[in-house]
């Protein structure tokens, strides 16, 4: 009987020491990474600072690129108003007599002179 009750606690101690080893192996494995976490924290915090960088910039560059876009068809929608002007007053006084005809050359002239200056 005393035999058994022997064995039993030789063998509870045979655990109790394989899980303290489990348990401390963890314990340093837990540590291990602990370190590394710490180290790694300051490098993962720079770089969610320059990706908070670039979004921002981003973003701005992106709203600046609209308004170029939009500013360029606003001039573009002007630049055809006129054109289209300027040729249906050009048929106007093509259409007609011949003392028109400095009036064309003049409105030639001046169709020339936008054409150049609206962009």
């Amino acid at each position: 009987m005393y035999l058994f009750i022997a064995i039993i606690f030789i063998a509870e101690l045979i655990i109790a020491v394989t899980v303290i080893n489990f348990i401390t192996k963890l314990d340093r494995k837990v540590n291990d990474l602990n370190c590394c976490v710490e180290a790694f924290n300051p490098l993962a915090e720079i770089c969610l600072q320059y990706g908070r960088c670039l979004a921002t910039s981003l973003s701005l560059n992106f709203d600046k690129f609209i308004n170029f876009v939009c500013h360029k068809k606003k001039q573009i929608f002007n630049k055809l108003l006129i054109v289209i002007a300027i040729y249906v007053v050009l048929f106007l006084f093509r259409s007609k007599s011949k003392k028109y005809s400095n009036a064309y050359r003049i409105a030639g002239v001046i169709q020339d002179i936008a054409g150049n200056f609206i962009i």
